[in-house]
């Protein structure tokens, strides 16, 4: 999965807990009483079986809007926000007046046509905060942002009767200084959803200047930091609030995001397993922890994540998403897209759900239907970057050439500051064989993500086309530090050392690729002629597993099949040998080659034979062969000449580079 642009998952818990809850120990009725009974199901977290003696005393006491606010934020724990809103809204229909500034406050039902608005607010402003948590978890920000404000016009008025604004706020008791933060951190996330950043800075500022020892406040503050890619100043604020709070989910879930985001993956990683272990319900850190699992290459621990968000909610379109984009990395397409139809089921105006479908199109090779899926989501999201990108490569492969760089160049236009497009162009300027190009936004990808280990591997590549052997290393070095469990990045590092001419490091780490993918079959056949040309035993082991995974109908297996016979004769293991021509030429064709230098070896040809019947296109592999048997006869003079010849007998080719090396190893010179 990929990082993106936008830190803060709005979750169902963020605010609650910053907001007053408003019941007081005088509230609480005997026992056996569905209030004390809801109220005591609420404290211990079970929400769900709550409700019901919550909906009871409602039943009974229409107006009493503590229960409302204890209902709603219950439905609000459950991500339920509409039937929270309906809950908070009961509590701002009845407002209540101060009469002669001494009595009890009574209610006025502000929805009824012949009675005035009141003149002073609610005495119970933790409707209105919540009320507007509920909204911004909607969508709903204006209208969001209008409640938190109400919720902080009402607040210096709450239990004490205070002077409305900001004035004297240091006298006002602490519970009414909390309220506030809370509403001010809820005004500056709805401030942020609005791109009003300048808004969003004064108003959770102004969160933690009520409540500098709250650590909601400062938690809240650098979720907003998060959210502008401010990562440093977040961590800064969540320090403070786990300093203030040790156990504060919140606060261990948006460092670790934070830190992820920075590249400190294992930091990262310790802060979110922490915020679940307090808090197992925490989507947000279940669907980060996912990320930076896919993002590591870890898909199984990502599939477990997302479907454990699924599991709580199944009607969670965002982890369907995600979900399907790990299923299509995994190579599980007809998976993928059963997750991400019911995303976009749940929400058919999910942008990133049509881009992930669109995607896991492209892997399918149905490029048609990736490009409608990417066009709608381009609909949906003009500024897509992602979308964009896909739809770029849908285009190539569906041939269309100019339109596919049209489509990166407007992903590249669209997020400059984002390393995939400039990845993605690179690939496709490589395949139409603009090297130049495609290095430099390889380099431009890396720049701005310098972990990115597949454009790392990419350039490593270009830059061994271009006959830039360091820099191709370099990379490929980086790569490895990046993803040392990938038995790709090792192999392709081998290959580039095997032609380099340093073949004990390119042995070294085809035993790593091997070690880590011990399945793949052609790192064998690499690893059999690097330790065939450094005369390290187990070339032949290496050659008769290849043929046990491949069997001799396979292009490679002849080949194979030699180093088999030339391996063990070259570790003295002459049966072995025998065995394994025996069996070679119980399998291998007369008329394909290598049969001509089996044969020899079966001493049914002389050498001049053999050299006539490999022909002109196989000389230099047949001197190379020649050298070798001669080499394991001990008629080391012999071989030498041969093993020259090789060199002499056409351009570089496997053969060459095992002739050259057997040379060094003897300590001979090429010529």
């Amino acid at each position: 999965m990929k990082r993106t642009s936008t830190a803060w998952v709005p979750g169902a818990c963020a605010l609650v807990i910053a907001l007053l809850l408003g019941f007081q120990a005088n509230s609480l009725a005997q026992s056996g009483n569905p209030r004390l009974q809801g109220i005591q199901l609420y404290k211990a977290g079970k929400y769900a079986e709550a409700i019901p003696y919550f909906d009871k005393v409602l039943d009974w006491h229409s107006r009493d809007v503590e229960i409302y606010n204890l209902r709603g934020i219950c439905h609000l724990k459950l991500n339920q926000p509409r039937q929270a809103l309906a809950d908070f809204d009961q509590i701002v229909r009845h407002e209540f007046r101060f009469v002669g500034g001494f009595g009890r406050p009574w209610p006025i039902d502000t929805q009824s046509t012949w009675l005035p608005r009141p003149r002073f607010p609610s005495w119970y402003p933790e409707g209105w905060g919540n009320r507007g948590l509920a909204l911004l978890m909607l969508g709903k920000d204006e209208e969001a942002a209008a409640s938190f404000r109400e919720a902080i016009d009402r607040w210096p008025f709450a239990y004490t009767g205070g002077t409305p604004g900001n004035l004297l706020l240091r006298y006002y008791p602490l519970a009414v200084r909390r309220g506030m933060a809370g509403a001010y951190e809820g005004l500056g996330r709805a401030y942020l959803h609005q791109g009003k950043i300048e808004e969003a800075i004064g108003a959770l500022n102004q969160a933690v200047a009520l409540a500098p020892n709250d650590a909601n406040a400062l938690a809240g503050r650098g979720d907003m930091w998060l959210a502008v890619n401010r990562f440093q100043d977040a961590i800064v604020d969540y320090d403070q609030a786990l300093k203030l709070d040790p156990q504060h989910g919140r606060a261990y879930a948006g460092r670790g995001i934070a830190r992820a985001f920075l590249g400190r993956d294992n930091e990262a990683l310790d802060d979110l397993n922490q915020a679940l272990r307090l808090d197992p319900t925490n989507s947000r850190a279940y669907s980060h922890r996912g990320a930076l699992w896919a993002q590591l290459g870890h898909n199984q621990e990502a599939l477990t994540d997302y479907r454990e968000i699924l599991k709580q909610n199944p009607k969670n379109a965002w982890a369907f998403k995600d979900l399907g984009g790990v299923l299509s990395r995994l190579g599980r397409q007809n998976e993928a897209l059963e997750a991400l139809n019911q995303a976009i089921k749940l929400d058919p105006s999910s942008s990133k759900a049509y881009q992930n479908r669109g995607a896991a199109y492209n892997e399918l090779g149905q490029y048609e239907r990736a490009i409608q899926d990417l066009n709608r989501a381009i609909e949906l999201d003009p500024n897509n970057v992602g979308a964009h990108s896909n739809l770029g490569l849908a285009y190539f492969g569906a041939g269309q050439y100019d339109a596919s760089l049209a489509e990166l160049d407007k992903a590249i236009s669209i997020g400059p500051h984002v390393a995939i497009p400039y990845f993605n162009r690179a690939e496709i300027l490589a395949r139409l064989g603009e090297r130049a190009r495609a290095a430099a936004d390889y380099e431009r990808a890396i720049e701005l993500e310098p972990r990115l280990t597949a454009a790392h591997a990419a350039l490593a590549h270009v830059r061994s086309l271009q006959g830039d052997a360091r820099s191709a290393r370099s990379e490929y070095d980086r790569a490895v530090e990046l993803d040392p469990s990938s038995p790709e990045l090792f192999r392709m590092r081998a290959d580039l050392r095997r032609q380099a001419g340093d073949w004990k490091g390119a042995l070294a780490d085809y035993d790593q690729a091997i070690q880590l993918d011990p399945t793949f079959a052609l790192t064998y056949v690499s690893r059999a002629w690097v330790r065939l040309g450094l005369g390290v035993a187990g070339a032949d082991l290496d050659a008769r597993v290849y043929l046990k995974i491949k069997g001799y109908e396979d292009s490679l297996a002849p080949g194979m099949a030699l180093v088999a016979v030339l391996g063990a004769k070259a570790a003295g293991r002459i049966n072995d040998s025998n065995t394994a021509l025996e069996e070679a030429l119980a399998n291998v064709r007369r008329s394909t080659w290598p049969a001509p230098v089996l044969r020899y070896l079966n001493r049914e040809s002389n050498v001049d034979e053999m050299l006539k019947q490999s022909g002109e296109g196989h000389m230099a592999e047949a001197h190379a062969f020649l050298g070798l048997d001669l080499l394991a006869a001990k008629k080391q003079k012999e071989a030498i000449t041969h093993l020259r010849q090789a060199l002499d007998a056409g351009s570089r080719s496997l053969a060459s580079d095992i002739a050259n090396a057997t040379l060094e190893r003897l300590g001979e010179s090429p010529r």
